[in-house]
């Protein structure tokens, strides 16, 4: 990479923090408030059932109310699980509660952007979600000293792939397109909204999946530390 970049921006989650971890330990915190017992197998039927819930409602697929889905979710996850709890709103409530409070990390998050940081770039983080449970996780992260800034699209009305999210950070920040990379998990949101706004992608695939899509980002690691190695040439270093 012999660009003149001044800046790395992150996803958040299953980029640098483990969203899995983080799930099962707002899982634990939940059942824990309302005096159940937590097995390790109710996040197997949690996480499909609330990624299908979301996807759906996002491709305008869903059956239930956008503005109740968070509540519909624990319905329908206590009645798989046999769990006769149902004040579900209070469930959603100590979930985002307990969710919020986790900062988990992935593999080498830490080392890189401690590594980044020392070299002189400014570090930010773009994430799709909602501020009260995004922004706490990374703020009170072993990382959340070296983030300059963190754009969540619930407080922009924006989220990714569209370019207009990666455009509002560098308005604000005063850089190019070109002075920047982004680095992400996800092909359709990261990789592509980095495309949309004309900005190098650098696709993290820790577990080597099959890209099935016609988005090629412009490197592709398994590692978060290779970034060091593809910001080999650039001025920082």
């Amino acid at each position: 990479m012999e660009k003149i970049i001044k800046a790395i921006i992150f996803d958040a989650d299953d980029t640098i923090l483990d969203h899995k971890v983080c799930e099962k330990q707002a899982l634990q915190y939940l059942f824990n408030k309302i005096e159940e017992e937590y097995k390790n197998e109710y996040q197997d039927v949690f996480r499909p059932l609330d990624n299908k819930l979301w996807n759906d409602a996002m491709n305008g697929e869903s059956k239930y109310p956008i503005d109740k889905l968070a509540e519909y979710r624990f319905e329908i996850f206590f009645k798989k699980i046999n769990v006769k709890y149902n004040n579900y709103k209070l469930a959603n409530e100590l979930f985002k509660e307990g969710f919020a409070s986790t900062s988990s990390l992935t593999k080498n998050s830490y080392e890189i952007i401690k590594y980044l940081h020392d070299k002189k770039y400014k570090i930010y983080v773009i994430t799709n979600g909602i501020v009260e449970l995004q922004k706490p996780r990374i703020i009170n992260s072993l990382i959340g000293s070296y983030i300059s800034d963190i754009i969540v699209s619930e407080e922009v009305g924006i989220a990714k792939p569209d370019s207009k999210i990666f455009n509002i950070l560098l308005e604000k920040i005063n850089l190019k397109s070109n002075e920047v990379i982004m680095i992400g998990d996800n092909l359709e949101k990261d990789i592509k909204g980095a495309q949309n706004a004309n900005i190098i992608s650098i696709w993290y695939n820790p577990d080597n999946k099959n890209n099935n899509t016609k988005i090629l980002p412009n490197y592709e690691i398994k590692d978060l530390m290779e970034i060091q190695q593809l910001l080999k040439n650039n001025k920082n270093d």
